[in-house]
């Protein structure tokens, strides 16, 4: 067993070593074969990375072999070539985000979204960016409700007519304002992108 072990680490360690990440624009995926695939996936294509040497094997087996990412809730890599069985060009297999091939997502904050300070941080930008451009005097407190990462259908979102996208952040809140005999609420949503730049605000 131990050989075995042995034999299976020193086969694996040459294509470790030559590992090498690329963009999906320099793999030479031809143009229209790319879109056709795309199309056919039924999803929307997103940058990506991954392993030449994959790359270079799969198209030893299929020359024409096209390789495109979709993405979604959990990413796909698909692989096209005109396939025998059907006389089509069209996915031939699809992967999730693993070792050799990841999807890229733009560099954001620090320390993250996914973190309490980094929802805190958004939502403290939110709160200064509303504040300036509401200029409504006599706050007494605000409320912060929910911070979160927008998702594949963020396109949907509508802030203040700028559309949402993936990756960017909706941060929302509301304002309370001193009066009598109870306070005035008002609602905000900021629309920030990773890197907490305020995209559009709105409130009522």
């Amino acid at each position: 067993m131990k050989k075995l072990l042995i034999f299976a680490s020193l086969l694996l360690t040459p294509y470790l070593a030559n590992a090498e990440m690329v963009l999906n624009d320099s793999i030479g995926n031809d143009p229209a074969k790319e879109k056709l695939c795309e199309s056919r996936a039924k999803g929307k294509a997103v940058p990506f990375e991954i392993d030449s040497s994959y790359v270079e094997r799969e198209r030893l087996n299929q020359p024409d072999a096209t390789f495109i990412a979709i993405d979604g809730i959990s990413p796909q890599l698909i692989e096209c070539y005109l396939r025998q069985g059907t006389g089509r060009f069209e996915p031939a297999s699809m992967s999730p985000e693993q070792s050799y091939w990841h999807t890229i997502k733009p560099k954001g904050f620090e320390p993250g979204i996914n973190t309490d300070e980094g929802r805190n941080m958004a939502a403290k930008v939110c709160l200064e960016k509303f504040l300036a451009k509401s200029n409504r005097p006599d706050l007494d407190h605000s409320v912060n409700y929910n911070v979160a990462e927008v998702g594949i259908n963020g396109n949907r979102a509508l802030i203040a007519g700028k559309k949402a996208k993936r990756y960017d952040i909706l941060a929302t809140g509301t304002a309370f304002y001193k009066s009598k005999p109870d306070l005035t609420a008002v609602k905000f949503t900021c629309l920030l992108s990773p890197s907490l730049k305020v995209k559009a605000i709105q409130f009522k």
